[in-house]
C-alpha cells in the first residue's frame, strides 16, 4: 500500500526529477547571478545545494522559462538573502561546466551575472542583521580584502579576477 497519497508521490517525483535533470544534463543550463556591492565589501552566500553545496558565492540561481534575465537576478536574489535589488549592467559571463572522474559532463551552466544595486530601504541606515534563506545556509558582507580567505566557488573567483577585484594568480583556499 502507498505511503502517499498518488498525487502527492507524482508532486515528490516532478519535485526530485526538477533537481535530477541538472546532473548529467543533456542540454545546458543558465543561471543568473547578482554582484552586490557596498561600501568596498562584496555580499556572498554560502550555497545549500550542488553544485557547490558548502562553498561561497554570489546570489543566483535557474533562469525560469519566460522570465527576463534581470528579473532573475533580482528574484534569486531576494529569495537567497531577502534583499531588494535592482539589476544593471552585466558584470560577466563564465562558463561552469564540470566533469565527473570519467570525464563526462556533470554540470554545465551558463551563468550570467549582473551588477546589482540594493534598493532596500532597510540600508539607508547602514547594513542591517542578514540571515540566508530558502538555497542558502550563510551570508555575509564580505570586505574584498578578505575574500580570500572565504572558500568561494571557482566560477565566483573567475567573475571576481574578471573586475578586477580578485587578482589574476591570487590564491584562493
Amino acid at each position: 500500500m502507498d505511503k502517499y497519497p498518488k498525487e502527492k508521490h507524482e508532486d515528490d517525483i516532478l519535485k526530485k526529477l526538477k533537481y535530477d535533470l541538472r546532473k548529467y544534463p543533456v542540454r545546458l543550463h543558465v543561471g543568473i547571478g547578482s554582484v552586490i556591492i557596498k561600501d568596498d565589501m562584496l555580499l556572498l552566500i554560502k550555497r545549500k545545494y550542488d553544485p557547490d553545496a558548502g562553498l561561497w558565492a554570489i546570489p543566483g540561481g535557474h533562469l525560469n522559462l519566460g522570465e527576463k534575465a534581470k528579473t532573475c537576478a533580482e528574484r534569486e536574489t531576494l529569495e537567497e538573502t531577502g534583499i531588494k535589488v535592482k539589476a544593471t549592467d552585466i558584470a560577466g559571463v563564465i562558463d561552469k561546466i564540470v566533469l565527473d572522474y570519467e570525464e563526462q559532463i556533470k554540470y554545465h551552466y551558463v551563468l550570467i551575472n549582473y551588477n546589482s544595486e540594493i534598493i532596500d530601504k532597510r540600508f539607508e541606515q547602514g547594513i542591517p542583521e542578514l540571515k540566508p534563506h530558502d538555497d542558502a545556509i550563510g551570508i555575509n558582507f564580505v570586505p574584498f580584502n578578505q575574500i580570500k580567505n572565504y572558500d568561494i566557488t571557482e566560477s565566483t573567483a573567475e567573475l571576481l579576477r574578471m573586475m578586477n577585484i580578485l587578482k589574476e594568480k591570487e590564491k584562493l583556499e
